[in-house]
């Protein structure tokens, strides 16, 4: 027979006090139903644990190290009861972040260092996805949360804008628009346009391809590219031009020109969650994304010109 928690609580109060009548004073429960805990518990470890003498109670050698170990049990206990009382107060535990590359240029990076900050205790497991990926993991429960420009679908999905933000174009730096005092869109009709694939991200394609005809031209995809990193790399190397979200503009990629857009198309990341989610941090996690979408919203970009 194995030991209890309640022998080894019973077991470290006589070894603390060294005598069966105090520490059945101390546990309060009377001495005869203590003394024979000790004795079976003995009984079970194979072993004497304590020298008995008309002082009281000291323990032998295998006490002495039987006493190391049931400390460390009945910590280890505790410890366990205090995590899953955190998990359960969703102070503890995993949350799984979806988002497309877009968002980890725009939302992401703040939205991780505000989350560390406020909940060092709760793991945040991150996976980057391309739209319609985010939206299959979310609905079959691989990932708690998602941030895409996919617009929700689904009446399970709950869901909040975290940033609007306007579409802008990314030329070389020696395109001849790229410094221009007043830049039109409709100067780019002839360029080749490097753009992501519709089937990856329907939404972001059909605003791009809207803001070239509202400017009076369908746009020449030059290329279609599926890494936001390698559209404006592209770019860079004089091989096209580009429309993309303004968060993109962090990116800094030496050799391009950003350019703002008149009467710009705007795109939103979007935080989506299943209303079906159980997990206990999910709410702690949702609150601080409203709290940084209301930051966000009177937030302003500099590294763009007119």
């Amino acid at each position: 027979m194995k030991p209890t928690l309640n022998q080894l609580m019973s077991f470290c109060t006589v070894a603390e006090v060294g005598n069966i009548g105090r520490a059945a004073e101390k546990l309060n429960i009377s001495q005869p139903p203590l003394s024979r805990q000790i004795a079976q518990l003995e009984r079970d470890v194979g072993a004497k644990l304590f020298t008995r003498n008309a002082k009281g109670m000291k323990l032998t050698f295998a006490g002495e190290q039987f006493l190391k170990d049931a400390y460390a049990v009945l910590r280890m206990m505790q410890q366990a009861c205090s995590n899953v009382q955190a998990v359960s107060e969703g102070q503890m535990g995993l949350i799984k972040l979806g988002a497309t590359m877009y968002a980890s240029y725009s939302v992401v990076p703040q939205l991780v260092m505000k989350h560390r900050m406020n909940y060092p205790s709760i793991d945040l497991q991150f996976q980057e996805m391309i739209p319609t990926g985010l939206n299959a993991a979310l609905e079959d429960g691989r990932l708690d949360v998602a941030i895409s420009f996919s617009e929700v679908t689904s009446s399970a999905i709950n869901s909040l804008v975290l940033l609007r933000e306007p579409l802008i174009v990314a030329l070389p730096a020696d395109h001849p628009q790229a410094s221009v005092e007043n830049f039109t869109l409709e100067t780019l009709a002839n360029d080749p346009f490097i753009i992501v694939p519709r089937p990856m991200s329907p939404l972001l394609y059909d605003r791009i391809f809207n803001q070239c005809l509202k400017a009076g031209f369908s746009p020449h995809i030059g290329v279609e590219v599926s890494v936001q990193q390698t559209i404006v790399n592209f770019v860079a190397h004089g091989l096209g031009v580009a429309i993309i979200p303004a968060s993109m503009a962090t990116a800094q990629i030496r050799g391009i020109n950003y350019r703002r857009i008149a009467d710009a198309n705007t795109i939103e990341n979007i935080l989506m969650w299943s209303s079906n989610n159980k997990n206990p941090a999910l709410e702690h996690f949702i609150n601080q994304c409203r709290a940084l979408a209301e930051e966000l919203s009177t937030a302003s970009d500099t590294r763009i010109s007119s």
